[in-house]
């Protein structure tokens, strides 16, 4: 006889709270970040709000940890393009580049939009993306004050902002790879 799914859940706290990190990332990709409620969040997840609560203390502590979550996973992806990448001067926005325009390219699904620009206009996800951003920029000084590397930065992020959220078209995603080129020749000395 198997365990009861209360039972596993009581002996598998880990996987009760990432099941809640991803419903919060779910809800959010689906009713945006104004829409979340921590009800939407437990029922998506399969847990009462007291189990949601056990895990979290407030609305805010799971959106702190669902957004610092989707934040390592993209610095994951980021960490392990540079180690491909000779370490030299521009390293980390050649990555920040390759992995902003490969997430646009894999985009399947309308819902798919994660940090969407609606989203990422919300102060707490603002915050936490600055956050992340100047630690990453402290950890390659060299590269936050090259106006060649700032301006391939913004230029990933400014296509990720439009057209993120969406699968691409053709057209689009012609667009989207002739952009990493230019951007990606900014990374480069000049």
């Amino acid at each position: 006889m198997s365990a009861s799914p209360a039972l596993t859940r009581r002996k598998a706290p880990d996987l009760v709270r990432q099941a809640l990190l991803d419903a919060t990332a779910r809800v959010i990709r689906q009713e945006g970040l104004a829409a979340l409620t921590v009800q939407d969040v437990a029922d998506v997840a399969g847990v009462s709000k007291g189990a949601l609560f056990h895990h979290f203390s407030s609305k805010q502590a799971l959106l702190d940890a669902t957004l610092g979550a989707m934040l390592d996973d993209f610095e994951q992806d980021l960490r392990a393009h540079m180690q491909r990448s000779p370490a030299s001067h521009g390293c980390f926005t050649r990555a920040y580049v390759e992995v902003t325009f490969d997430h646009l390219l894999q985009q399947t699904e309308d819902d798919d939009i994660g940090l969407t620009m609606a989203n990422l206009l919300e102060p707490a996800m603002l915050a936490h993306w600055r956050e992340w951003m100047r630690g990453m920029l402290a950890e390659f000084p060299s590269e936050a004050s090259d106006p060649r590397l700032y301006t391939a930065r913004c230029a990933a992020d400014g296509y990720w902002a439009t057209a993120y959220g969406r699968p691409l078209d053709e057209e689009e995603r012609r667009n989207a790879l002739a952009m990493a080129a230019e951007a990606m020749k900014l990374c480069t000395p000049g």
